[in-house]
This record gives C-alpha cells, structure tokens and sequence, in this order.
C-alpha cells in the first residue's frame, strides 16, 4: 500500500519505511530481545525493498 501511496515521492517512502524498522526493532529489542529476527532481518523487511537502496558492501 505504502508503495503506491509514495509512488511520486520516493524520498518521502525511503523516510517513512526507515521510520517504520526504527519502530520495529525499538518494539522487538523491547518486548522480545532474546528470540526475535536480527536487525539485518528487519532492514531487509522494512527498508531494503524501498527506493535508493544501495547493495550490502561486504
């Protein structure tokens, strides 16, 4: 949904999908800090499917 919401305005998803893992990994570490999936985990499902996604350097 929040895809085609920001379709004209990918600046404006990148902040809001970023905001989105903040809340997420607050609310993980929090409520669950030893079971959850890994901050990679939730970059990969909050941010990394946004615009201006660079590749991992390893």
């Amino acid at each position: 949904m929040a895809k085609a919401e920001y379709a004209d305005h990918p600046v404006d998803l990148a902040v809001y999908l970023s905001g989105l893992y903040h809340e997420a990994t607050h609310d993980l570490f929090r409520l669950n800090p030893h079971d959850g999936p890994t901050p990679r985990d939730l970059f990969d499902r909050f941010v990394a499917w946004g615009p201006y996604r660079r590749g991992v350097v390893e």
